[in-house]
This record gives C-alpha cells, structure tokens and sequence, in this order.
C-alpha cells in the first residue's frame, strides 16, 4: 500500500506565483509544485543555496483539493526604490541601497494578485529515492525549522499544517482527509462553512494516480524546479477532474 502525507492549508491571503513577467505577479488559485516544495523543504530546514535542494525537488508528489466556492481575487500596488544601475559599485544590504543620493534613487511600481478564502487539502507521496520519509516529512510541519508562509511573506499561515499520515491509495486518502478535518473543525463555524461548500475538483501531477479520477482538464505548468540557484524551471503537466467513487 502507498504511504501518503496529508496537511492542510489555509490563510486569509494566498499568491502561487506564476510567471514573473513585467510588473504584474500574477497568482493561480492553486499551488504551484514549487510552492509546496518550498513550503516542505523551509519545515524541513534546508537553505535555498543547499546543494541537496535540486535533488530533493526531484521527489515527491502532490494532489490538491481546493476549496474555493468563497473566495475572492483581487490585487495591490507596491512601490519599491531603488538605485540605478552601476556594475562598478557592489551593494550588500538594503541599507547601502537607500543611503545614496536621492536623485539616485528609481521607484518601480508593481501589481500582484492574491486569492483570499482558500482552504487546501494536500496529499503527498514519497517516490522512490526521496531523501525524506513522509514520516520525517510530518514531523517537520508539525515543528517546522523556518518561518512558513503560501507564497509571500505577507500571507502567513492562519491554521496549523496538522499533518497525518494515511496509508492506501490517492482516493481513499481524499476520502479519509474530508472526514478526518471535518472533525477537526467541528468547532470552527468559518472553517467548517468552508469545508461544508462545493470542492469536487481535484488536482494532481503524475499520469500513474489517474486510474482514481475522471480526468476533465489537462493543463501545462512551468514549476518543476531543476536549478535552485540560477532559477530554471521545466514544464510538467497537471491533471485536474472529479474523485472516482472508492471500491
């Protein structure tokens, strides 16, 4: 049988980055498989220019269910200044950016996207060769090294991961996961509401997990990660449709 990890995600703000392309930073309403690998590796403690990164983002898979009958999009404005181009002069902290002549300074304007009143359900499946057991992986979320957040600083987690562990296959787990948060927050009427309203959609990455979904969306994703360092991401695909009823 197949081991999952399941933990779930909620905060009033969510941006899944997508392509940073002029000024505006768009947000998709699903994680992105970067994010949620970011999200794992900061639990477990390991550095952005950690060499292990590239290897552990080769790893692992997730499936998604949003709930996202109440939510909300809309977007901001920030402004930034900084210093204009100089290959001669190497600045190391925010401050030597700031403290030069004012007449050296540029603002840049830029828009992002956010989605409020999201609730995720995650599974996670080790695949072969992964450095971290979903045990070693639960544990981490529970106590997570690192300051979490889903996708920008300013969105913090409003719920704890309250991962568990499952052990069957992809659509038992979904199954397994409605009932056991369902519990969960038998005493929380926002959570509950949330929980409660209409999420029969569901996402995942690998073909293998298909035979447990009526596929109805194929889409094409640019967040593998392959190189943490210079910032290269290769396309993979995601797998969206409905639950089959289990056996």
């Amino acid at each position: 049988m197949i081991k999952h990890l399941i933990f779930q995600i909620y905060a009033p703000l969510t941006s899944w980055g997508e392509h940073a392309i002029g000024e505006i930073r768009h947000s998709n309403d699903i994680p992105s498989r970067s994010a949620l690998l970011g999200l794992v590796a900061a639990a477990l403690g390991i550095r952005r220019e950690d060499n292990k990164l590239d290897t552990f983002n080769q790893h692992y898979n997730f499936a998604i269910r949003p709930f996202k009958a109440n939510s909300s999009w809309f977007s901001d404005f920030q402004t930034v200044q900084v210093p204009r181009a100089n290959k001669k002069q190497l600045l190391y902290t925010r401050f030597d950016e700031i403290r030069r002549n004012p007449n050296e300074l540029e603002t840049l304007l830029s828009q992002r996207e956010y989605y409020n009143d999201i609730y995720y359900q995650i599974v996670m499946t080790e695949t072969k060769g992964a450095p971290y057991s979903v045990q070693q992986i639960q544990q981490a979320l529970l106590t997570p090294v690192f300051p979490l957040y889903v996708g920008r600083k300013n969105s913090p987690l409003a719920l704890p991961l309250s991962p568990v562990l499952y052990e069957g296959t992809l659509c038992d787990a979904f199954i397994f996961a409605d009932k056991h948060y369902q519990q969960y927050h038998q005493r929380d009427p926002v959570i509950s509401d949330l929980l409660n309203s209409v999420a029969d959609e569901y996402y995942w990455e690998h073909k293998d997990q298909n035979a447990d979904f009526e596929i109805i969306k194929i889409q094409r994703r640019q967040d593998q990660p392959i190189n943490r360092n210079h910032w290269y991401f290769e396309p993979r695909l995601q797998y969206s449709g409905y639950l089959k009823r289990s056996e």
